[in-house]
């Protein structure tokens, strides 16, 4: 018999509390999954506590199943062991639709192994009844809400939208910082925090706008610098580069670089941009990695997330900003995501203001990327951007023909200018504005 093995360890939420007090049919719920997944029962014992509850143990030929239940919170523990080859996940998903569970937090383990792994930590949000198919008393294949709603009002639509049709939920999981799920219906989305991040479709769209520019435009492109992009997408666009040498990732969560590099779908995505050796991946707040930073870059990335908070608004400040061009080589390009010039556009231009601020030289433009329509972004750096001669030497699919479109707006875009507002550490604006222009804009449609 094998010494590996997986160790799943649960809290189950929401379960039926009649079946947590019933000792005989959680036995034999157990019991049926034991033998679906071909394993011997050495002996088994359940207890009833009065007056409600109960513990069971059953101790099988490679380890061991136990249950606790708390019928009056509708809460059971679980832990379940084996060694060997079977895999738990299928029968635990069934045993959860038996209690009638809501949500599950899933530890998983891989145990045997003398290279240590932290555990997969997985949120499990079961169907619920109101998602049952009015054809057929089997629920559908969806996910029931986050108890709390993060996203914004679209993103929100389409998400439930998406979840009442087909789908297959390929990862969900939360983090320290955000709830993380990857999901593929006609094409494979992340949403974190409910509010969509990317579609397969047309992610490239985004990430070519948002890495060939500046890399075109940089003096030199062997030392790269990308703050957040914890997906990896733009870092494969990076690593199209063959004269890049090395590039340092920053992003804060470490369950999402995990994530993005051990998920076949991710990293089919990414091209496995994470294996390159010329990563080095720094699990680090950008302010904090900015601070104590010591290397010079030829080209800094900035895939911050939006401003919808002011602790998100504090990384698009002229501190920052400062701090990010102290880390720029002469000759260096800095690029920075900047919301939609369309729907935000007081947003994309103040970020253009806090790099004027800070003392550099900006160039905006823009994209469509389909599933977000309009995006922008602002190339900065101290000395005069010169994009008359802009050419892109790296494969690329999504790009116009004539590069000097992408820095055209329309006048209407343009009058929004005037509204801009610089951000600072002394005067946080960006997260006001963000939510101003998010309103404006739910109210427009």
């Amino acid at each position: 018999m094998k010494q590996n093995g997986q160790h799943i360890i649960l809290d189950a939420f929401g379960c039926k509390s009649k079946i947590l007090d019933d000792a005989d049919k959680l036995e034999k719920l157990l019991l049926r999954a034991i033998d679906a997944l071909g394993m011997e029962v050495i002996s088994s014992h359940f207890h009833r506590f009065e007056p409600h509850g109960v513990t069971g143990t059953i101790v099988i030929s490679t380890s061991h199943f136990s249950i606790h239940t708390w019928p009056e919170n509708g809460y059971a523990a679980m832990d379940l062991y084996t060694c060997g080859n079977q895999e738990l996940r299928s029968e635990v998903d069934v045993l959860l639709k038996e209690l009638g569970s809501e949500n599950v937090n899933l530890y998983e383990l891989k145990r045997g192994s003398e290279i240590g792994e932290f555990p997969e930590m997985n949120h499990i949000c079961l169907p619920t009844a109101d998602l049952v198919d009015s054809d057929s008393n089997s629920p559908k294949e969806a996910l029931k809400q986050f108890r709390k709603n993060k996203g914004n009002t679209w993103d929100q639509i389409q998400l439930k939208q998406i979840l009442t049709g087909k789908f297959q939920k390929i990862h969900q999981s939360k983090s320290d910082f955000q709830d993380i799920l990857l999901m593929e219906a006609n094409d494979i989305r992340l949403y974190l925090d409910q509010e969509l991040q990317f579609s397969s479709l047309d992610e490239r769209c985004y990430h070519e706008a948002l890495i060939h520019p500046a890399m075109a435009l940089a003096g030199s492109r062997e030392n790269v610098l990308i703050l957040g992009g914890g997906d990896g997408l733009g870092l494969r666009e990076v690593l199209a580069y063959p004269e890049v040498k090395k590039v340092d990732l920053v992003d804060i969560d470490p369950v999402m670089i995990k994530f993005a590099s051990t998920i076949p779908e991710m990293i089919s995505l990414n091209q496995g941009a994470f294996q390159d050796q010329r990563v080095t991946v720094h699990i680090d707040d950008a302010k904090r990695y900015l601070a104590k930073n010591k290397n010079a870059y030829d080209v800094i990335i900035i895939d911050f997330p939006d401003p919808v908070n002011s602790l998100l608004a504090e990384l698009y400040t002229t501190e920052v900003f400062k701090d990010i061009s102290r880390s720029l080589r002469r000759g260096g390009m800095i690029v920075c995501q900047s919301n939609s010039p369309e729907d935000a556009p007081e947003v994309f231009w103040s970020i253009g203001e806090t790099f004027k601020s800070a003392g550099l030289k900006t160039e905006p433009y823009q994209v469509i990327v389909p599933s977000f329509g309009f995006w922008g972004f602002h190339l900065a750096s101290p000395e005069k951007i010169d994009r008359s001669n802009l050419l892109i030497t790296a494969a690329h699919n999504t790009l116009p023909e004539d590069l000097q479109h992408l820095f055209t707006f329309t006048e209407e875009v343009l009058k929004k200018q005037q509204d801009a507002l610089s951000n600072s550490m002394k005067s946080l604006t960006l997260h006001e504005l963000y939510k101003k222009s998010l309103s404006n804009y739910e109210r427009a449609n």
